[in-house]
Protein backbone atom coordinates (compact mmCIF):
# COMPACT_ATOMS: atom_id res chain seq x y z
CA UNK A 1 0.00 0.00 0.00
CA UNK A 2 3.03 2.52 0.81
CA UNK A 3 4.45 1.56 -2.76
CA UNK A 4 1.14 1.95 -4.26
CA UNK A 5 0.59 5.75 -2.60
CA UNK A 6 4.18 6.98 -3.24
CA UNK A 7 3.48 6.18 -7.19
CA UNK A 8 0.00 8.26 -6.75
CA UNK A 9 1.81 10.60 -5.41
CA UNK A 10 4.22 10.90 -8.21
CA UNK A 11 1.65 10.86 -11.09
CA UNK A 12 0.29 13.52 -9.30
CA UNK A 13 2.86 15.67 -9.01
CA UNK A 14 3.95 15.46 -12.52
CA UNK A 15 0.18 16.05 -13.78
CA UNK A 16 0.50 18.85 -11.45
CA UNK A 17 3.68 20.27 -13.27
CA UNK A 18 2.09 19.47 -16.73
CA UNK A 19 -0.93 21.44 -15.75
CA UNK A 20 0.81 24.48 -14.34
CA UNK A 21 0.48 26.30 -17.84
CA UNK A 22 -3.02 25.07 -18.58
CA UNK A 23 -5.30 27.92 -18.34
CA UNK A 24 -8.38 27.46 -15.63
CA UNK A 25 -11.66 26.94 -17.43
CA UNK A 26 -14.92 28.51 -17.73
CA UNK A 27 -16.03 25.35 -14.86
CA UNK A 28 -16.85 25.05 -11.42
CA UNK A 29 -15.83 22.96 -9.02
CA UNK A 30 -17.92 21.21 -6.40
CA UNK A 31 -15.85 19.79 -3.53
CA UNK A 32 -17.65 16.99 -1.78
CA UNK A 33 -16.27 16.38 2.10
CA UNK A 34 -18.37 14.21 4.61
CA UNK A 35 -16.47 14.40 7.53
CA UNK A 36 -13.15 16.30 9.20
CA UNK A 37 -11.45 15.18 12.66
CA UNK A 38 -9.06 12.54 13.28
CA UNK A 39 -9.96 9.13 12.51
CA UNK A 40 -9.64 6.65 10.26
CA UNK A 41 -12.91 6.41 8.04
CA UNK A 42 -12.73 6.63 4.09
CA UNK A 43 -14.95 9.40 3.60
CA UNK A 44 -13.05 11.47 6.61
CA UNK A 45 -10.02 14.70 6.11
CA UNK A 46 -7.60 15.28 8.75
CA UNK A 47 -8.06 18.35 10.19
CA UNK A 48 -4.98 19.91 9.40
CA UNK A 49 -5.27 18.34 6.13
CA UNK A 50 -8.62 19.94 5.96
CA UNK A 51 -7.02 23.39 6.64
CA UNK A 52 -3.91 23.11 4.47
CA UNK A 53 -6.75 22.63 1.21
CA UNK A 54 -8.93 25.96 2.31
CA UNK A 55 -5.62 27.51 3.06
CA UNK A 56 -4.33 26.84 -0.57
CA UNK A 57 -8.04 27.98 -2.13
CA UNK A 58 -7.77 31.06 -0.27
CA UNK A 59 -3.52 31.43 -1.21
CA UNK A 60 -4.47 30.76 -4.78
CA UNK A 61 -7.84 33.60 -4.82
CA UNK A 62 -9.84 30.69 -5.61
CA UNK A 63 -14.09 32.33 -5.89
CA UNK A 64 -15.73 30.37 -3.25
CA UNK A 65 -19.11 30.65 -3.81
CA UNK A 66 -22.47 29.46 -2.40
CA UNK A 67 -24.11 26.89 -4.36
CA UNK A 68 -27.67 28.84 -4.44
CA UNK A 69 -25.13 31.48 -6.79
CA UNK A 70 -23.46 28.91 -8.75
CA UNK A 71 -27.30 27.53 -9.81
CA UNK A 72 -28.56 31.00 -10.23
CA UNK A 73 -25.33 31.57 -13.01
CA UNK A 74 -26.40 28.30 -14.03
CA UNK A 75 -29.90 29.19 -14.85
CA UNK A 76 -29.53 32.26 -16.07
CA UNK A 77 -26.94 30.75 -18.53
CA UNK A 78 -24.16 32.89 -17.55
CA UNK A 79 -20.71 32.17 -17.80
CA UNK A 80 -18.52 30.92 -14.90
CA UNK A 81 -16.15 32.51 -13.62
CA UNK A 82 -12.78 30.95 -13.61
CA UNK A 83 -11.15 29.16 -10.57
CA UNK A 84 -15.23 29.34 -9.06
CA UNK A 85 -15.24 26.59 -6.36
CA UNK A 86 -18.56 25.61 -4.03
CA UNK A 87 -18.13 23.46 -1.08
CA UNK A 88 -20.46 20.81 0.25
CA UNK A 89 -20.76 18.27 3.00
CA UNK A 90 -23.02 15.45 3.25
CA UNK A 91 -24.44 13.36 5.82
CA UNK A 92 -24.18 16.06 8.77
CA UNK A 93 -21.62 14.69 11.21
CA UNK A 94 -21.27 16.42 14.43
CA UNK A 95 -17.30 17.82 13.98
CA UNK A 96 -18.87 19.85 11.09
CA UNK A 97 -19.94 21.85 13.78
CA UNK A 98 -16.63 21.96 15.89
CA UNK A 99 -13.98 20.81 12.93
CA UNK A 100 -15.33 22.92 10.26
CA UNK A 101 -17.48 25.77 11.14
CA UNK A 102 -14.34 27.66 12.73
CA UNK A 103 -12.26 27.00 9.92
CA UNK A 104 -14.75 28.30 7.41
CA UNK A 105 -15.86 31.45 9.89
CA UNK A 106 -12.19 32.19 10.06
CA UNK A 107 -12.13 32.55 5.76
CA UNK A 108 -15.69 33.54 5.04
CA UNK A 109 -15.81 30.98 2.64
CA UNK A 110 -19.97 30.05 2.81
CA UNK A 111 -20.52 26.22 2.48
CA UNK A 112 -24.14 23.94 1.87
CA UNK A 113 -24.32 20.91 4.67
CA UNK A 114 -26.79 17.83 3.41
CA UNK A 115 -28.51 16.53 6.16
CA UNK A 116 -29.62 13.10 6.66
CA UNK A 117 -32.52 14.20 8.77
CA UNK A 118 -33.55 11.11 10.90
CA UNK A 119 -29.86 10.34 11.78
CA UNK A 120 -29.90 14.47 13.64
CA UNK A 121 -28.49 13.89 17.12
CA UNK A 122 -27.54 10.05 16.95
CA UNK A 123 -24.71 8.36 16.92
CA UNK A 124 -23.52 6.44 14.25
CA UNK A 125 -21.21 3.42 13.56
CA UNK A 126 -19.24 1.72 10.76
CA UNK A 127 -17.84 -1.41 10.25
CA UNK A 128 -14.27 -0.36 11.58
CA UNK A 129 -16.67 0.13 14.90
CA UNK A 130 -15.63 3.86 14.97
CA UNK A 131 -18.84 5.66 15.90
CA UNK A 132 -19.62 8.95 14.99
CA UNK A 133 -21.83 11.88 16.45
CA UNK A 134 -24.29 13.49 14.18
CA UNK A 135 -25.69 16.68 14.59
CA UNK A 136 -28.05 17.93 16.85
CA UNK A 137 -30.95 20.98 15.59
CA UNK A 138 -29.01 23.55 18.32
CA UNK A 139 -25.87 23.36 16.59
CA UNK A 140 -27.83 23.33 12.76
CA UNK A 141 -29.48 26.43 14.03
CA UNK A 142 -26.65 27.74 15.60
CA UNK A 143 -24.44 27.44 11.89
CA UNK A 144 -27.19 27.97 10.10
CA UNK A 145 -28.12 31.64 12.11
CA UNK A 146 -24.56 32.62 11.01
CA UNK A 147 -25.22 33.29 7.12
CA UNK A 148 -22.47 31.08 6.24
CA UNK A 149 -24.01 27.49 6.04
CA UNK A 150 -26.75 26.75 4.04
CA UNK A 151 -28.16 23.30 5.11
CA UNK A 152 -30.11 21.21 3.03
CA UNK A 153 -31.73 17.65 2.91
CA UNK A 154 -30.22 14.85 2.23
CA UNK A 155 -33.00 12.03 2.61
CA UNK A 156 -34.62 10.94 5.79
CA UNK A 157 -32.50 7.93 6.88
CA UNK A 158 -29.59 8.55 3.57
CA UNK A 159 -31.39 5.23 1.98
CA UNK A 160 -30.54 4.77 -2.22
CA UNK A 161 -33.47 6.47 -3.47
CA UNK A 162 -33.34 3.87 -6.70
CA UNK A 163 -33.03 0.79 -4.62
CA UNK A 164 -36.84 1.59 -3.29
CA UNK A 165 -40.30 1.70 -4.24
CA UNK A 166 -41.08 5.60 -5.87
CA UNK A 167 -43.34 6.40 -3.15
CA UNK A 168 -41.01 5.69 -0.17
CA UNK A 169 -38.38 7.74 -2.28
CA UNK A 170 -41.36 10.52 -2.50
CA UNK A 171 -41.70 10.21 1.35
CA UNK A 172 -37.49 10.17 1.98
CA UNK A 173 -37.22 13.31 -0.05
CA UNK A 174 -40.24 15.27 0.52
CA UNK A 175 -40.75 14.66 4.31
CA UNK A 176 -36.82 15.51 4.84
CA UNK A 177 -37.39 19.16 2.46
CA UNK A 178 -40.29 19.85 5.02
CA UNK A 179 -38.52 19.18 8.17
CA UNK A 180 -35.53 20.87 7.43
CA UNK A 181 -37.64 24.25 6.37
CA UNK A 182 -39.79 24.33 9.70
CA UNK A 183 -37.01 23.80 11.83
CA UNK A 184 -34.89 26.51 9.85
CA UNK A 185 -37.98 28.79 8.90
CA UNK A 186 -36.36 28.79 5.14
CA UNK A 187 -37.03 26.91 1.66
CA UNK A 188 -35.13 24.12 0.05
CA UNK A 189 -34.30 24.11 -3.26
CA UNK A 190 -30.75 21.46 -3.47
CA UNK A 191 -30.54 18.01 -2.74
CA UNK A 192 -27.86 16.07 -2.52
CA UNK A 193 -28.73 12.14 -3.92
CA UNK A 194 -27.08 9.59 -0.41
CA UNK A 195 -24.27 7.60 -2.55
CA UNK A 196 -25.13 9.37 -5.43
CA UNK A 197 -27.95 6.65 -6.49
CA UNK A 198 -30.89 7.79 -8.38
CA UNK A 199 -32.62 7.48 -11.19
CA UNK A 200 -35.00 9.22 -13.55
CA UNK A 201 -37.68 8.41 -11.34
CA UNK A 202 -35.92 10.25 -8.42
CA UNK A 203 -34.81 13.53 -10.52
CA UNK A 204 -38.94 13.62 -11.64
CA UNK A 205 -39.77 13.49 -7.77
CA UNK A 206 -37.17 16.01 -7.31
CA UNK A 207 -39.03 18.51 -9.81
CA UNK A 208 -42.43 17.46 -8.37
CA UNK A 209 -41.23 18.62 -5.12
CA UNK A 210 -39.77 22.05 -6.35
CA UNK A 211 -36.10 21.65 -5.95
CA UNK A 212 -33.85 23.48 -8.46
CA UNK A 213 -31.13 21.23 -8.10
CA UNK A 214 -29.40 17.60 -7.47
CA UNK A 215 -26.39 16.81 -6.33
CA UNK A 216 -24.38 12.93 -7.56
CA UNK A 217 -21.12 11.94 -6.23
CA UNK A 218 -20.41 11.82 -10.21
CA UNK A 219 -16.52 13.05 -10.43
CA UNK A 220 -16.42 16.44 -13.29
CA UNK A 221 -16.35 20.09 -13.40
CA UNK A 222 -19.54 21.70 -14.58
CA UNK A 223 -20.40 23.88 -16.88
CA UNK A 224 -23.14 26.36 -17.69
CA UNK A 225 -24.66 23.95 -19.97
CA UNK A 226 -24.86 21.30 -17.09
CA UNK A 227 -27.86 19.12 -16.15
CA UNK A 228 -28.75 20.63 -12.80
CA UNK A 229 -30.42 17.74 -11.53
CA UNK A 230 -27.14 15.79 -12.13
CA UNK A 231 -24.60 18.02 -11.02
CA UNK A 232 -20.69 16.15 -10.05
CA UNK A 233 -18.57 17.01 -7.87
CA UNK A 234 -15.37 16.06 -6.91
CA UNK A 235 -14.89 13.80 -3.79
CA UNK A 236 -11.90 14.42 -0.95
CA UNK A 237 -11.70 11.85 1.64
CA UNK A 238 -8.46 10.00 3.34
CA UNK A 239 -7.57 8.61 0.10
CA UNK A 240 -6.65 12.39 -1.60
CA UNK A 241 -3.30 13.93 -1.11
CA UNK A 242 -2.38 17.17 -1.34
CA UNK A 243 -1.13 16.42 -5.31
CA UNK A 244 -4.50 15.18 -6.18
CA UNK A 245 -6.16 17.76 -4.39
CA UNK A 246 -4.80 20.54 -7.02
CA UNK A 247 -5.29 18.68 -10.00
CA UNK A 248 -9.08 18.92 -8.93
CA UNK A 249 -9.91 22.34 -10.19
CA UNK A 250 -8.58 21.72 -13.69
CA UNK A 251 -8.92 18.08 -14.82
CA UNK A 252 -10.82 14.77 -13.95
CA UNK A 253 -8.82 11.90 -12.50
CA UNK A 254 -9.26 8.98 -10.25
CA UNK A 255 -6.50 6.82 -9.46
Amino acid sequence: MRIKRVIKNIIYFCLNYLLFLKPYSNKATILMYHSVGENNLFFNVESKEFIRQIEYLKRKKFNIISLSQLVEWIEKKQVIPKKTVVLTFDDGYQNNHSNVWPILKEYDFPVTIFLAVDLIDQKIGDSQKIVLDMLNWPQIQEMDQSGLIDFQPHTLTHSELSQINPMEAKREIEESKRIVQEKLNKKCNFFAYPRGNFNQEVVDILKESGFKAGLTIKSGLVSENVDLFKLPRQSINSKTNFEEFKTKFKFNLNI
